[in-house]
């Protein structure tokens, strides 16, 4: 497994923690991984991992868009037209807005296995007090939980199309649980973020027809 995990900001920085639980899992079940964290978040170090080791699983975390996902410092890593052919052979999970709008069919038509992603903005609430503390953070578990939940899955040898069921099912467990009549008003007003979430992540695959 390659993992991105640049930390340049509040957002890139929880993502950067919260990866660490799937770092874990990846070493605790036997498996390599590519760490490519802080200023290793970068094309040139981005590209010679790849070409070195040939990753069977890629996680992608940063800001992008339709086209792009950033590494450190919002920096382009992989680009739609330029090297998304370096996701080619590999199951890519990107953690990022809009991504799987062109830059993952671009991937799947040069030969990638499958792209998870969103196709549109990747949302997450996070509590003020707990910036400094990313794993204790409640309100930014229910979104983050069932976004790890996709690769979790896949450590554990699920499908890419299981994989991104799991963290959708995850998803509405957690849009049900703030539907309860017992949750504060603060909670209630989460629902429509965790229910963009859900929406937007979705799985390509060849079979596609991408």
């Amino acid at each position: 497994m390659l993992i991105t995990r640049p930390n340049h900001d509040i957002t890139t920085n929880y993502l950067y923690y919260w990866c660490i639980i799937l770092i874990n899992l990846a070493k605790k079940r036997k498996i390599s991984v590519s760490d490519l964290a802080k200023d290793r978040a970068n094309v040139l170090e981005f590209t010679s991992v790849v070409s070195k080791t040939k990753p069977k699983l890629i996680v992608l975390n940063g800001h992008g868009d339709k086209s792009v996902v950033a590494g450190q410092n919002n920096k382009i890593l992989v680009q739609a037209g330029k090297n998304h052919n370096l996701l080619k052979g590999s199951v890519v999970y990107s953690r990022s807005c809009k991504s799987a709008c062109k830059l993952g069919p671009q991937a799947i038509i040069a030969g990638c296995k499958a792209y998870i992603g969103y196709n549109e903005d990747f949302v997450f609430v996070t509590e003020d007090t707990k910036i400094s503390r990313p794993l204790e953070d409640r309100t930014a578990k229910l979104f983050l939980e069932p976004s790890n939940q996709v690769v979790i899955s896949l450590l554990k040898g699920h499908t890419s199309s299981e994989s991104n069921k799991r963290s959708k099912e995850l998803y509405k467990r957690n849009i049900q649980k703030l539907m309860s009549s017992s949750s504060s008003k603060e909670d209630v007003e989460l629902i429509p973020n965790l229910v963009w979430d859900y929406m937007h992540l979705v799985c390509l695959e060849p079979k596609d027809g991408l």
